[in-house]
């Protein structure tokens, strides 16, 4: 019979890499993590509103695509720009910059009055939701070291699915507890 020692036992635990990262990396891990959490939560959030804008705002199932196409599109732009910004000002403060800018304009959304408002709050946090990823990628590319690197960035995407899921959460409870008019507005 042979005994493994704990350590040895260890090694090959799926979440042992982690307890190898220095505190910066950590600290980094959790922001990349945490902006992509956010992304998938506005991202689902939306999806889930989506009924209630239509009657909020008495718009076309077309026109409320529309809203979704235009964030897609901005993240698109989003995207470049945080890249170029990036290099030029850091990463760090790229994501932060990102992170804040979609957060606020997500915000926003909830006390839009008409659908342009609606509109143009979406387009242009589709700005920071585009500028997180490139920069959280790239970020979390840089700083975790080549063996965990691969296993960092496929935990951080795996924060899209907690983000999504968070989402869905608070969309059945507002909905749930409150009129549809006010929990769209609650969950942006």
């Amino acid at each position: 019979m042979t005994t493994v020692t704990a350590s040895a036992s260890n090694e090959h635990h799926p979440t042992a890499w982690y307890a190898e990262l220095r505190p910066r990396e950590k600290t980094t891990f959790w922001a990349c993590v945490g902006g992509w959490i956010l992304d998938a939560m506005d991202a689902q959030i939306f999806s889930f509103a989506i009924p209630a804008i239509i009657a909020a705002f008495a718009i076309s199932n077309a026109e409320a695509g529309l809203i979704g196409t235009a964030t897609l599109l901005t993240s698109a732009f989003g995207g470049w720009f945080a890249g170029a910004l990036s290099d030029r000002f850091g990463r760090v403060r790229t994501l932060q910059i990102t992170i804040a800018w979609f957060a606020v304009f997500t915000f926003l959304c909830g006390f839009a009055q008409t659908y342009t408002q609606l509109f143009i709050f979406r387009a242009l946090m589709g700005f920071g939701f585009g500028g997180e990823w490139a920069a959280a990628a790239v970020l979390i590319g840089e700083v975790i070291r080549a063996e965990h690197r691969g296993k960092a960035v496929g935990a951080m995407q795996s924060g899209w699915a907690v983000g999504w899921g968070i989402a869905a959460l608070l969309a059945t409870l507002f909905f749930t507890v409150m009129p549809q008019d006010l929990a769209w507005r609650v969950l942006f």
